[in-house]
């Protein structure tokens, strides 16, 4: 009986994560809850018969490198993916691209509830350390992908399932650390069934790390908690989850002229070089918890409900040391005289995002659908303090310099529709309507004022098919819309003449799966033109944030190959179910996308300054380029993975990855690029022979970048001149000159670890 209950939960536990829904039989005759798995209905997850480009990872797959390094970092091997780290080593502020695509333009979600900050857009994987612990597998969707709850998809979509109840009572430790002065600690533990109906789990970590980057430190903490409650066709769970971190600032990069003399430098702290020794507290502090409660629950005639509540939670600052600065750019006023002090300030967020969603699912034979949807309001206050300034101790500490409150109102529902024929066509249409209303208001940090009130509806239909031409080849084709609103960055950074507006993207995909156990292959052409891209300029504001701009119309388009090949030993067999029973003994998986990014106009704005930096606006230099390329979006990317399988339990694998030249703006400037790049990092992991099948020692050690080499995964730029008397009378225009700064990563470096299940 056991075994059965756990079956459910386990399965029922996967499908709220993946699909939004669960389908529980009844067998009246033992009056215990059984799971039909082929009953599942897909929602904010793609599924098999989905016409669209996607990729499952396990929990397998992504414990292999968890020794410390955030989520990005596990999933660089991924197809048409690229990596960051601005400490350097994959530990602290680490992001993500997918087709070219940022953080801000990839949708995350945890159980099919929106992760993404919904002011801002972003996805900040440092609130969420070691994530991965509490996950049992992770879905990526490549382009508008599926219908799904939270901000517009617009690169892709991140999907993460919390971790599925064990049926045994357990215990787990892992201890893992190298290089940097990096060190992970986690505790894991679950109570397995009580009386048949009750499980509980949890799990804690603590990470911390010195970074490659000069003074990059970072701390951090998560923790997970669920408590589930199954009877016959009922599942109810609460999940708590959350991260506190603490993290020395190293978001402005270093500059061009210093990767070769000293390719660590931070001058963060130092107020631009301002103030030596560095300031120590010059760091960003915040916090997140995310509460969920999922209940799923048949109902008769083949309809399945499932509700979820949830509160996302998040409070913190940014703390800055400031060199001889007028306070009066503060607290206007304060200071009649004009002495110049040296000042410690800290911006602060203060937010909660709650609401609901739902998805009540209809299956019978081939046909599926699903009606879903989410309702939510985010409520977030800005605010600054200065709490010390040298020259004016009788500063109050608490007051604000500047004040601002915005309210989100999200709503979305969709319908799903999915109708097989003859078990060999199958047709699918998802239609999504959202509605989103943003009103900001306040005083901004440089103290102007601003009051922002947008209301946007968007209408988001897909529509595809996907043939079986065998039961192992399958081809399919798919157009999608996607609306995505500008987040309260680009509103407050847009002037009337350039007002941040909403942009669409249309995507077309079409590709061929070949689902083989030996030799796995996915092949997919894409192409997405978008009306009004915000598209980066290549400059940051003063948190490292990027500013970016409307473009009229742009596009991406290019082909993904993923796959493998896989040796078995003894293998004799020609389908999959031979190739299940055999030992594997070698792998080679490999990625490519090769792509064309382009902007069909783009226009540069070079502003001119005189010698109290303010702009002139009339000296302005505008230069258009034609069919540019985008920022940070390389033509090519791979990866190869070779696997060895020498003796069971033992795995030795080496992982390369290739990424062509990017452009740090839109003006293809070879002044202004990253560099190709290459690295390999070599894995080898054994898990020791135990009799009991629940009880486990795995043994790991990472090699990163084995090669040494040098290089950089991110950076930006920003061109100026300058207009000023040259003591005669005669107003000189001088420049424009431009400056490149990067966020260099690592060269060799290491991190090994043990992890007991007991």
């Amino acid at each position: 009986m056991k075994k059965s209950i756990f079956f459910f939960l386990l399965i029922a536990n996967y499908a709220m994560a993946q699909t939004d829904s669960v389908v529980v039989s009844i067998d009246t005759n033992k009056i215990k809850p059984v799971i039909v798995e082929d009953v599942v209905i897909t929602s904010t997850r793609a599924g098999s018969n989905s016409p669209t480009a996607y990729q499952n990872l396990s929990k397998e797959e992504l414990r292999k490198n968890n020794l410390g390094q955030d989520l990005p970092i596990l999933l660089d091997n991924t197809a048409s993916v690229v990596t960051t780290s601005d400490a350097g080593a994959g530990v602290g502020y680490t992001g993500i691209r997918i087709r070219g695509s940022d953080n801000t333009r990839i949708n995350v979600t945890f159980n099919g509830i929106p992760v993404n900050d919904a002011e801002s857009q972003g996805m900040f994987w440092v609130n969420l350390p070691d994530i991965v612990s509490s996950a049992q597998n992770v879905q990526i969707q490549r382009g508008v992908g599926t219908s799904t709850n939270g901000p517009g998809a617009f690169g892709g979509t991140i999907s993460l399932q919390s971790q599925s109840g064990s049926p045994n009572p357990y215990g787990e430790a892992a201890i893992s650390g190298g290089s940097f002065g990096t060190l992970k600690m986690t505790g894991r533990a679950g109570t397995g069934l009580i009386k048949n109906k009750f499980f509980a789990e949890g799990s804690a970590s603590w990470i911390r790390s010195n970074g490659y980057i000069d003074r990059a430190r970072s701390n951090l903490q998560s923790y997970f908690a669920q408590l589930g409650y199954i009877y016959k066709g009922t599942l109810l769970k609460f999940v708590y989850f959350g991260g506190r971190e603490r993290t020395y600032q190293a978001w402005n990069g270093v500059p061009q002229d210093s990767l070769k003399t000293n390719r660590t430098f931070n001058d963060l702290g130092t107020d631009y070089g301002a103030h030596q020794p560095a300031y120590n507290n010059q760091v960003d502090n915040y916090g997140q918890d995310y509460f969920q409660l999922l209940f799923a629950q048949q109902l008769p005639k083949n309809f399945n409900l499932n509700l979820g509540l949830f509160t996302t939670l998040g409070r913190g600052y940014y703390e800055e040391f400031k060199s001889q600065t007028d306070i009066n750019n503060y607290y206007p006023g304060l200071d009649t005289v004009g002495i110049a002090t040296d000042l410690v300030r800290q911006k602060w967020l203060r937010n909660v995002f709650y609401g609901g969603t739902f998805a009540l699912t209809y299956e019978k034979k081939n046909i599926s659908a699903t009606l879903g949807g989410l309702l939510g309001q985010y409520r977030g206050d800005h605010f600054g303090k200065v709490i010390w300034a040298e020259q004016f101790p009788q500063l109050d500490k608490d007051q604000h310099y500047y004040d601002g409150k915005s309210i989100k109102n999200d709503f979305n529902v969709y319908a799903k529709f999915n109708y097989e024929l003859k078990e060999r066509i199958n047709f699918y249409i998802d239609l999504q309507y959202r509605y989103v209303n943003h009103s900001t208001k306040g005083v901004d940090n440089d103290l102007s004022t601003y009051d922002v009130n947008n209301t946007w509806h968007f209408f988001n239909p897909k529509a595809g098919i996907l043939a079986k031409i065998k039961p192992q080849h399958h081809v399919y084709a798919s157009f999608a819309v996607g609306n995505r609103e500008p987040n309260r960055d680009d509103v407050l950074a847009s002037t009337p003449a350039k007002k941040a507006k909403a942009e669409t993207m249309y995507d077309v995909e079409a590709g061929y799966k070949f689902l083989h156990g030996k030799f796995p292959l996915s092949a997919n052409f894409y192409y997405m033109h978008y009306k009004d891209q915000l598209v980066l300029t290549g400059r940051i504001n003063d948190v490292g944030n990027p500013i970016k701009e409307n473009v009229p119309v742009s596009y991406r388009t290019g082909i993904e190959l993923n796959g493998g090949f896989n040796f078995y030993k003894n293998f004799k067999g020609k389908d999959d179910v031979d190739v299940l029973d055999r030992r594997k003994i070698f792998a080679i998986n490999y990625s490519f996308t090769y792509s064309l990014n382009r902007i069909k106009s783009f226009d540069e704005y070079i502003y001119t300054y005189d010698e109290n930096y303010s702009p002139i606006d009339t000296l302005t230099l505008i230069t258009n380029y034609k069919n540019s390329s985008i920022a940070f979006s390389p033509s090519f990317i791979a990866s190869l993975e070779l696997v060895a399988y020498p003796v069971k339990g033992l795995s030795i694998s080496l992982m390369t990855k290739a990424v062509s030249k990017q452009y740090l703006d839109n003006t293809s400037n070879e002044g202004r690029k990253l560099k190709p790049f290459t690295y390999s990092n070599l894995n080898i992991t054994y898990q020791l022979p135990l009799k009991a099948t629940n009880k486990e020692v795995r043994l790991t050690l990472l090699l990163n970048n084995i090669f040494n080499r040098l290089y950089e995964s991110n950076g930006y730029t920003y061109s100026e001149r300058y207009n000023y008397d040259d003591g005669t009378g005669t107003r000189v225009n001088d420049g424009p000159y431009t400056y490149n700064y990067y966020y260099p990563q690592a060269g060799f470096n290491m991190l090994g670890g043990i992890n007991v299940r007991f």
